[in-house]
């Protein structure tokens, strides 16, 4: 169950690289989709560094895989949750509300 929770812990990573994405989109709200492949360099950089440097502490590796692919869905879940308030704010000129 240690690993599960080894797994989790990218959550954490993941939550800040979202707010240093959401911070760019606030700065930059014209150039919107050409933070993607920002965001999704920085998502891959977080995880791919999260995992190799915790493989080697872990005794289950499949927990830990469980765990990262939950954090990943969870990251992704307040990602999508909090731009659109985000954006819904950046863009009410344009969505009429």
């Amino acid at each position: 169950m240690a690993d599960f929770g080894m797994g989790m812990g990218l959550l954490i990573g993941l939550i800040m690289a979202n707010i240093i994405v959401i911070n760019l989109c606030k700065m930059f709200p014209k150039h919107i989709l050409g933070i993607v492949p920002v965001m999704i360099g920085i998502d891959t950089v977080v995880t791919l560094g999260y995992t190799f440097t915790v493989k080697s502490l872990t005794d289950n590796i499949n927990y830990m895989v469980l765990g990262i692919g939950l954090s990943i869905t969870l990251a992704l879940l307040h990602k999508t949750l909090v731009m659109l308030k985000v954006f819904k704010a950046l863009f009410k000129d344009e969505i009429g509300n």
